[in-house]
C-alpha cells in the first residue's frame, strides 16, 4: 500500500483568523486534501475573494477533475474568525466546490441520531445552558451599548463611571458569536449555517475525544487522533488553570486578576433589568466570585484601561473561552514515523488538560508499546498550529508546549495586527509564549503578519521579526537553516496571499 510521504500546509493570510489547506502527497501525487476553517476578524467580499479563488485553484492543481474537491473539511468552532468567510464568499463555496466529508465537534450536532447516544444527555444539557449564555451575551452587549449611546446623547457620564471603550469591547466579543447585533437574539453565525445547510450534503460527522481515524481513502499511512472538544462541561468552561496550579498556563501579559473580571461581570449584569436577570442569568456559582458591585465605587475602578476592559469582556462573560474550548482539536500522525501535526483550533486550558485523560485504544510503539498517552503525541509534534493567535490562554504550558520536545518543531500562528479587534493587540502576542516557542523551534516560528509585533513591552520594543531572524541565526545549524528555507514558501507578489510549509513524513 502506497503511503503519504509528505504534506503541504498552506495558511491563507486574510487577517487574524484561521484558513488552512493541507494537501497530502504520495510522492508527487496529491491524493488527499483537507481544509480547516475559513474565517477572519473582518474583511469585505472584494478583499477576500482573491484568497478563495486562489484556494480553489490550489485545490484543483494537479487534478483534472472539476469542481474543486476537498476530501475533508474540519470546522473547529463557531467563531467569526474561523467561519466568517463561508458567508462572505458564499457564492465561491456553493458553486464548483465539493466537500466529501465534514467534521465538527460533538456539541454541534443539532439532531442526535440515537437516544442511546452516550453524549445525548450531556448534549441536551449543554445546548440549553450554552444557548442561555449566548442570549445573555447578546442582551448585555445591546443594553450596554444603549446605555452608553443614551448618555452620550445627553452628554452625561455613567453613574458608575463606565468607560465607553468597555461597551465597544463587549460588543466586539458579541460579534464573534453572532451574525447580527440587536436586541433580539436571532441565532449563531451565518458562516456556520452556510456550511451546515448549503455546503454539507448529509456528510457531517460529529467527532469526540478518543476517536482514532486511520488510513482514510487517499491518506493511507495517516492517523487522525481526536483530542477535543472535551465531553466534560467543566473542561469546556475552564479558560485557565486554577490559581493553586502555578506553571500550568502562560502568564497574562498584563497580570489581570481573575476575581476582578468575575465581579465586573456581576456589575455589568446588574445594569440590566432585574427581571431579565432572573430569567437569563448565564452565570452559575462557579462563574461568579463573592465580590459585589460595591467594590467598583472607588476611584481606582475609574482608572481601568482598555486592556483590562477587553479582558473583562472576555473572561467575565466567559462565552469566548467556552466556545474556544469547543474547538475540534486534531493530532495528525504520519503512522510509520510517529511525526505529528497538531491543529488545536483555539483550544484553551480546559481542553488541553482534558486531552491527558483520554484513554486511547492504541499502543505507543515509539515508547515500548506501552498504552498510548497524549503526551507521546505532543512529544512527537513537528508542526504546531498555535492556538488562539498567540494568546496566553491558547497554549497550555506544562501540559502542552513544554511537551513539544521534537528538535524539528515548526510553529505557525494566525495573528495579523492589520486585521484584528483593537482590544486584542494588548494581549496578543503573549511575550512568554513567544519566548518559549522561539527557543523550541529555533526560530522556525511563522506568523501570518509580523508587522507591528514586538517581542516585549519595554520602551525599545524590539520588532518580533528581528528577534525571529536573530534566533534562527543563533540556534539553527547550517543544515537546519537550509531545510527550513527549502520547506517554506509564500504567495507571489506584494500581497503574499499565503504562507506554506512542507512537512515530511519521515
Amino acid at each position: 500500500m502506497d503511503k503519504i510521504t509528505h504534506a503541504e500546509v498552506r495558511m491563507y493570510r486574510m487577517g487574524t483568523g484561521d484558513c488552512f489547506i493541507i494537501k497530502m502527497f504520495k510522492g508527487t501525487d496529491n491524493t488527499f486534501t483537507m481544509m480547516i476553517d475559513c474565517g477572519t476578524w473582518k474583511g469585505s467580499k472584494e478583499h477576500l475573494e482573491p484568497y478563495i479563488k486562489n484556494l480553489k485553484d490550489y485545490i484543483r492543481e494537479g487534478r483534472t477533475a472539476e469542481p474543486a474537491t476537498i476530501d475533508l473539511l474540519v470546522v473547529t468552532h463557531e467563531h467569526l474568525d474561523h467561519v466568517s468567510v463561508f458567508k462572505s464568499c458564499k457564492e465561491l463555496f456553493t458553486a464548483d466546490f465539493v466537500v466529501k466529508k465534514i467534521w465538527m465537534g460533538w456539541t454541534e450536532n443539532d439532531a442526535p441520531t440515537s437516544a442511546d447516544d452516550p453524549l445525548g444527555d450531556q448534549l441536551k444539557h449543554w445546548k440549553e445552558e450554552y444557548g442561555q449564555r449566548k442570549k445573555a451575551l447578546n442582551v448585555v452587549a445591546d443594553r450596554l451599548n444603549s446605555l452608553m449611546t443614551d448618555e452620550k446623547a445627553a452628554k452625561k457620564k455613567s453613574p458608575l463611571g463606565l468607560q465607553p471603550d468597555f461597551a465597544v469591547a463587549v460588543d466586539r466579543f458579541a460579534e464573534l458569536h453572532f451574525s447580527a447585533r440587536g436586541s433580539e437574539y436571532i441565532g449563531g453565525l451565518a458562516g456556520m449555517e452556510v456550511v451546515k445547510k448549503e455546503i454539507a450534503t448529509n456528510n457531517i460527522a460529529y467527532v469526540h475525544p478518543g476517536q482514532v481515524i486511520s488510513n482514510p481513502e487517499g491518506a493511507e499511512g495517516i492517523k487522525f487522533y481526536v483530542l477535543g472538544p472535551p465531553t466534560s462541561i467543566d473542561s469546556i468552561k475552564a479558560e485557565g488553570a486554577p490559581a493553586d496550579e502555578p506553571g500550568e498556563t502562560f502568564s497574562h501579559s498584563q497580570n489581570n486578576k481573575r476575581t476582578d473580571n468575575d465581579s465586573f461581570a456581576t456589575a455589568i449584569l446588574n445594569l440590566t433589568d432585574p427581571q431579565l436577570l432572573s430569567s437569563i442569568l448565564p452565570f452559575d456559582e462557579s462563574f461568579l466570585a463573592d465580590e459585589t458591585m460595591s467594590e467598583y465605587a472607588s476611584e481606582s475602578w475609574r482608572k481601568i484601561d482598555y486592556d483590562w476592559l477587553n479582558s473583562a469582556g472576555s473572561l467575565a462573560l466567559r462565552m469566548n473561552s467556552a466556545t474556544n474550548n469547543l474547538s475540534v482539536a486534531l493530532a495528525i500522525e504520519f503512522a510509520d514515523s510517529g511525526r505529528v501535526m497538531l491543529f488545536p483550533g483555539d483550544a484553551e486550558y480546559g481542553s488541553w488538560k482534558s486531552w491527558h485523560s483520554i484513554k486511547w485504544q492504541a499502543k505507543d510503539r515509539f515508547n515500548d508499546n506501552k498504552p498510548l498517552e497524549t503526551k507521546g503525541l505532543l512529544n512527537r509534534t513537528v508542526f504546531y498550529k498555535v492556538a488562539h493567535h498567540l494568546s496566553h490562554n491558547g497554549s497550555a504550558k506544562r501540559l502542552g508546549v513544554e511537551m513539544m520536545t521534537d528538535p524539528d518543531l515548526v510553529a505557525m500562528a494566525t495573528l495579523d495586527y492589520d486585521v484584528i479587534s483593537p482590544g486584542w493587540t494588548s494581549t496578543m502576542p503573549n511575550r512568554d509564549l513567544i519566548a518559549d516557542l522561539l527557543l523550541r523551534t529555533k526560530g522556525r516560528l511563522i506568523i501570518m503578519n509580523e508587522e507591528g509585533l514586538s517581542i516585549d513591552r519595554t520602551p525599545e520594543k524590539q520588532p518580533l521579526k528581528d528577534k525571529i531572524l536573530a534566533t534562527r541565526q543563533q540556534f539553527m545549524t547550517s543544515a537546519e537553516s537550509t531545510a527550513f528555507h527549502n520547506a517554506f514558501s509564500e504567495g507571489p507578489g506584494e500581497e503574499k496571499l499565503y504562507y506554506q510549509y512542507k512537512v515530511n513524513a519521515m
